[in-house]
């Protein structure tokens, strides 16, 4: 099972990947492209997106080897989806079918309700909770089990961590 951070950007995923990694002393992967983007300019386009999306699965499997029983993701190919369909107005089929092969993935989807940090990696200050209704509509899509992620501080910290244990439960009952 792979625990996935998603949702809306500057909305805590690398935080709480991290934390929870470290808490549950669980392998966890961070988002490939935030360290591609802060390398290479945050220039994006079509094929650039596909080729980002292959690295960031290749990346993650070696962080969190397929062998192991539990890992902990800072988002999947469901972000690549809706980065792709709201920058250039379509999914390329690579992006689905590496969706699809993501079905071990259950999610914490993380709200928007902490605020927007600057960054130079961040575009969209104004349209957080459009872009967590996006990730909220795929996963149900896909039929896949996720529980939202809400506080701020610790107490976001402990309702993903409950969230955790509930999804573990779930999957594993």
């Amino acid at each position: 099972m792979r625990i996935v951070l998603t949702g809306a950007e500057s909305s805590g995923k690398s935080t709480l990947t991290r934390q929870l990694g470290e808490r549950l002393r669980l392998p966890s992967a961070p988002e490939y492209a935030r360290f591609y983007l802060e390398k290479h300019g945050p220039q994006t386009d079509l094929p650039l997106l596909i080729r980002l999306s292959g690295l960031h699965r290749a990346y993650q499997r070696e962080q969190v080897t397929p062998d192991a029983l539990l890992g902990i993701f800072d988002t999947d190919l469901i972000n690549y989806k809706i980065w792709a369909e709201e920058v250039f107005g379509k999914c390329p089929e690579e992006i689905e079918r590496g969706i699809a092969e993501e079905a071990g993935h259950v999610y914490l989807l993380c709200a928007p309700d902490i605020p927007w940090e600057p960054d130079p990696l961040r575009e969209n200050p104004y349209d957080r909770e459009r872009i967590f209704e996006l990730h909220r509509k795929e996963i149900e899509r896909l039929g896949r089990r996720y529980e939202i992620v809400r506080g701020a501080g610790d107490a976001r910290l402990v309702c993903a961590e409950a969230a955790v244990k509930r999804l573990s439960d779930a999957v594993n009952p």
